[in-house]
């Protein structure tokens, strides 16, 4: 893991990924990894609210320091997706599935998530990427309105607890082969993956947030979700949605 350079443990704090861009502000190197215990503000794609009970999850942002094109940032939440999915692969198999841009699911149940921030910072693009992954949860550590639609490794694995260090150092280990990948010209074989990993990626009726409906068709360079409409090809960013016909 030479590409981790650094490692913070917190006992708890409001969002790991406000933590690493205050560091990033700061001059902390590219490879500044935050990790905490809790975290009382979590937060999750669209300003959704990430559950981080203490001692339960991973809750973990990395600091990036990217010297791509502009249109090539988009690659980096998809690396990052390609990773989460691989790591949690290792403690629940093929079960673990991605749904477009940052969903990680294990059984119809949600069980991670990225969220990626960039910001142009003194010296270039500062990027942050923040996973979440319920880790040794069960029923009722979730809210009540979430039980029907969360699970964790601990689930999956039939109540058995997770090591959350093997978790984070797997984890570690993915990021760091999936982002040298993509800076190393391996952007098609990441691509492949997700797109492995990602069944509604190709193939699958969609409804566009901003009106229409349209078929999935794999990945764009710039890491954009292709959608095949009448009108011809739409590109889908991560800042984007869109919904399966039928769901």
């Amino acid at each position: 893991m030479d590409f981790v350079r650094r490692i913070i443990v917190l006992e708890t704090t409001g969002s790991t990924n406000d933590d690493a861009r205050r560091l990033a502000a700061e001059g902390a190197p590219e490879g500044t990894v935050i990790l905490a215990e809790r975290q009382s503000a979590g937060r999750g794609r669209l300003g959704r609210t990430w559950e981080s009970p203490d001692r339960t999850g991973l809750y973990l942002s990395m600091l990036l320091r990217p010297a791509d094109r502009l249109d090539r940032i988009g690659r980096y939440p998809i690396a990052a997706a390609v990773a989460v999915c691989a790591a949690c692969r290792e403690f629940a198999w093929d079960r673990v599935v991605l749904k477009w841009p940052n969903d990680v699911l294990a059984e119809g149940g949600k069980l991670a998530g990225i969220l990626a921030e960039m910001r142009r910072g003194p010296s270039g693009a500062d990027l942050v990427l923040g996973v979440g992954i319920n880790v040794n949860q069960v029923g009722e550590d979730f809210p009540a309105t979430m039980r029907a639609s969360a699970t964790s490794l601990r689930m999956l694995n039939h109540g058995v607890v997770v090591d959350r260090e093997t978790v984070a150092a797997t984890l570690l280990q993915s990021l760091a082969v999936t982002i040298t990948g993509i800076r190393a010209d391996a952007w098609p074989e990441v691509a492949e993956r997700f797109l492995r990993y990602a069944p509604d990626a190709t193939g699958r009726s969609v409804r566009l947030a901003a009106g229409g409906e349209g078929t999935t068709s794999g990945l764009d360079a710039s890491g954009a979700l292709r959608v095949a409409t009448a009108n011809g090809i739409v590109l889908v960013h991560a800042s984007d949605s869109v919904a399966i016909v039928g769901e």
